[in-house]
């Protein structure tokens, strides 16, 4: 490539980076708190640092005996940072945005090795630094585990591919570095990783000595989490692991978001799926199979995560999309003399109509992700909210059940429910969190119920008591959220003022608490 084109495809990918890293910073910047979820994720790392770094038996976030199964690798980070003097709720709120903007740099690795190509792997990496998708799931506070999964996904299939590609043996222990590293930071992310290498070997090797390359990549992973899987397996032995393998949403309809495409989450112009969609077809006439069949098996292997992976290969097909489909014609257009023999950078030197396309996509994306930005700042547990989360750790008994009612739909979408455990050191009944390691196949049976006892805020007491008779619960006191756009309390905080079986011990501009005689 001539060094000027060099120049203009290194100048994009700088500013793909610089954008990237904006909107992945820009949630916790304008909310000031952790994003969304990490309350369990905060008592983990405490519980780590309290037992000396080994992994204790069980958490104590929630109070309700979790194993602490969950992989491990981001919590000693976490648990290695604070004890130098950095605090957890910073490391919940910092570190997820800061990995997720290094994984841009691992995506831009990947997508140069399978499009073996620079300009159109950097092209790729604008679609990744900027899809919603790509960091949404990662800049929450729970994303300190999922952002380092992805970060090794992506690295672990950038060795694979190296691999099975070049046949070349000094691949193989970045392979189980990084393969070993997904599983270690994030459940569903290792099983997409290793759906992922299975992928690129059935595309790129198939021969004997790459079926030897793999298995010493798969021995060498199953070797380097074993102290992990080893100490869950001597605590707990196979429950929590099998428990786990029923809170991943499996139904017969996981095919729909594969087929409707709207799992990009772009605000407005839906720019990057449409050219995901162009580049499906230019892969299709090319008939080259690998990345369209990445997006399907992501909703196979697990249909819960697999919007955030199926991004991945999403965001290639866009830069394929854009630089053999777009950029290409807009060319001919304007100029009539565009030579498919060389690639956008070539007309990017010459000042043509591509830069002003190549403008409007940064620019249109950036707008469109700061807007997503805005919306995702919303979930954080309000001020007023902690204010009564700190009361209520000092003013009730240890042993305190309560319900939590935000009036918010989605259990994984709300803060304070998530964060109540951890900010009031008492027990969440309707907290989801921690529950995969524990419910097994009736994982999703309480999910339903979680989201069914939210619409009691519009009814009576009673609603609540049927509501805990079901689920053979028990509770104390009832905690009534009012400071979200989501919850609208009703006739049930009246309801309770007026009931002699109901104390009101606590109330704020946004919170109310009642206490059940």
């Amino acid at each position: 490539m001539p060094n000027n084109s060099s120049r203009w495809a290194n100048l994009v990918l700088s500013f793909s980076i610089l954008f990237g890293a904006i909107i992945r910073f820009a949630p916790t910047i304008i909310s000031g708190a952790p994003i969304n979820d990490g309350g369990m994720f905060y008592v983990m790392i405490r519980d780590l640092e309290l037992n000396h770094f080994f992994i204790p038996a069980f958490t104590t976030y929630n109070f309700q005996n979790i194993p602490f199964a969950y992989p491990p690798f981001s919590f000693y980070i976490g648990g290695l940072l604070n004890s130098i003097g950095i605090p957890i709720i910073d490391l919940i709120r910092w570190l997820p945005p800061i990995v997720s903007t290094l994984s841009i740099l691992a995506f831009y690795i990947l997508a140069c090795l399978i499009l073996n190509s620079k300009s159109k792997g950097t092209l790729a990496t604008t679609a990744y630094a900027l899809l919603p998708r790509t960091f949404s799931w990662y800049v929450m506070g729970g994303g300190l585990s999922r952002t380092f999964g992805i970060l090794f996904l992506l690295l672990a299939c950038a060795s694979t591919w190296a691999l099975f590609t070049k046949n070349e043996k000094k691949y193989i222990f970045p392979a189980i570095l990084f393969g070993a590293g997904a599983v270690l930071s994030h459940p569903e992310t290792g099983l997409h990783t290793a759906a992922a290498c299975v992928l690129i070997w059935l595309f790129k090797g198939r021969n004997i000595r790459s079926v030897w390359n793999a298995l010493l990549v798969g021995v060498g992973v199953f070797v380097l989490i074993s102290p992990w899987w080893g100490t869950v397996l001597a605590q707990h032995g196979f429950e929590p692991f099998f428990s786990a393998l029923h809170t991943g949403g499996n139904d017969t309809l996981f095919w729909i978001p594969w087929v409707t495409f709207d799992f990009g989450e772009e605000r407005f112009v839906t720019l990057f799926t449409v050219l995901g969609l162009l580049g499906i077809v230019v892969q299709s006439f090319r008939r080259d199979w690998f990345l369209v069949t990445w997006l399907l098996v992501s909703f196979i292997v697990e249909p819960r995560s697999a919007t955030a992976i199926a991004a991945i290969p999403l965001a290639m097909l866009a830069g394929i999309g854009l630089s053999d489909f777009v950029l290409p014609n807009i060319e001919n257009i304007a100029s009539k003399t565009f030579d498919e023999k060389r690639d956008w950078t070539f007309y990017m030197a010459g000042g043509h109509a591509i830069r002003l396309v190549l403008d409007y996509v940064l620019l249109s994306a950036l707008i469109g992700g700061f807007f997503y930005d805005i919306s995702l700042a919303r979930y954080v547990v309000p001020a007023k909210s902690r204010d009564a989360m700190n009361w209520i750790q000092t003013n009730t008994p240890p042993d305190s059940r309560f319900i939590v009612l935000t009036g918010s739909g989605d259990p994984f979408s709300d803060p304070i429910l998530e964060w109540f455990p951890t900010f009031a050191s008492r027990t969440s009944q309707n907290t989801i969190q921690g529950k995969e390691w524990l419910l097994g196949s009736g994982f999703m049976p309480f999910l339903n119920q979680i989201e069914i006892l939210q619409s009691c805020l519009n009814d009576a007491p009673s609603c609540v008591e049927n509501w805990a008779t079901t689920n053979n619960i028990s509770f104390d006191y009832i905690y009534i959220e009012k400071s979200t756009d989501r919850s609208i309390p009703g006739l049930l905080l009246y309801e309770l003022q007026q009931d002699p079986e109901y104390n009101q011990i606590y109330t704020n501009a946004d919170v109310v608490i009642f206490e059940r005689k």
